[in-house]
């Protein structure tokens, strides 16, 4: 079960033994085993590193939420078993790993410090990665995420809007304006890059020139130097618009907005700690809804 739950995370027979720590041969033996105990072929070996058949991905679907099932009550086991505050692992995309979350641990961490707290920060998949391979209990991600074995819950709505120079602002600039701009943006997956070229997409823009960054860091610094025009959520430019470095600019029909969730392990009761950081979250955010937003230009 457990070959067959870490090739159903990685879709191949190659990277489940690297994971596992065995051989190729004895991930694929495994999981013959279990194909003949159920009497149904599970994986299609005639594609190259297999393939889940429709019976292997309606099995997965159960297996990989029992192994996590099975994974969080040993996590949970341990803290009670250790006794004191305990620890939580979190994993969190860029957005919020690096603007949303820093102030909100420190926060936790002073009015709760016996509790260890990490975090992790990198992709919306690589947050999946961590929680499915059970290095963290809590995600937090921007977008929207899928997996068997893990269920999402919406925390709070933000706003994606389009900056640049302040010279651009007062202008009404055309469609083909628009167009003619670069374009300065995160790689391709990002949440923020996925919903906003959608918008462009349904607005017919079909931008001329664009520059792929790596983080929102130098996404800002080139926006700062007017090297083009960028969309992005308003939280990464708070500083930036209140101090006139960078405006917004306004295209007619625009209106994008994502989410950002909390991920954790489907039907898991958390630990003590995570369960007390979760609520924690909860009630700073939702404070951050509540609180009447300055709109900034």
């Amino acid at each position: 079960m457990r070959a067959f739950a870490a090739f159903a995370r990685k879709r191949s027979f190659s990277s489940a033994a690297a994971e596992l720590g065995i051989s190729q041969p004895a991930v694929s033996k495994h999981v013959a085993e279990l194909e003949q105990e159920l009497g149904i072929k599970l994986v299609e070996r005639s594609r190259r590193d297999g393939v889940l058949t429709d019976a292997g991905d309606f099995v997965a679907n159960y297996v990989l939420r029992a192994e996590s099932l099975l994974a969080q009550a040993g996590l949970g086991a341990a803290q009670f078993r250790q006794g004191g505050p305990g620890s939580v692992a979190l994993v969190a995309s860029s957005l919020t790993g690096t603007y949303l979350l820093p102030e909100i641990i420190a926060e936790f961490q002073y009015s709760h410090p016996g509790v260890r707290v990490t975090l992790q920060v990198g992709s919306a998949e690589q947050a999946v990665e961590r929680l499915r391979s059970h290095r963290a209990e809590l995600g937090f991600v921007a977008g929207t995420v899928t997996a068997p074995e893990i269920e999402t819950e919406p925390l709070l709505e933000y706003e994606v809007v389009i900056v640049g120079s302040p010279a651009l602002a007062p202008r009404r600039l055309s469609r083909e304006s628009f167009e003619k701009l670069t374009w300065l943006s995160r790689e391709e997956g990002s949440a923020t890059r996925i919903s906003s070229d959608g918008r462009l997409a349904q607005l017919g823009i079909v931008p001329k020139r664009r520059l792929e960054l790596s983080s929102n860091e130098t996404l800002v610094s080139a926006l700062k130097r007017g090297y083009g025009i960028g969309a992005i959520s308003r939280y990464v430019v708070t500083a930036e618009l209140g101090a006139g470095s960078l405006a917004v600019i306004h295209l007619r029909g625009w209106d994008v907005r994502n989410m950002v969730s909390v991920l954790r392990v489907r039907d898991a009761k958390l630990t003590p700690s995570a369960d007390h950081f979760q609520a924690f979250v909860r009630s700073r955010l939702d404070e951050m809804t509540r609180r009447p937003a300055r709109r900034t230009t």
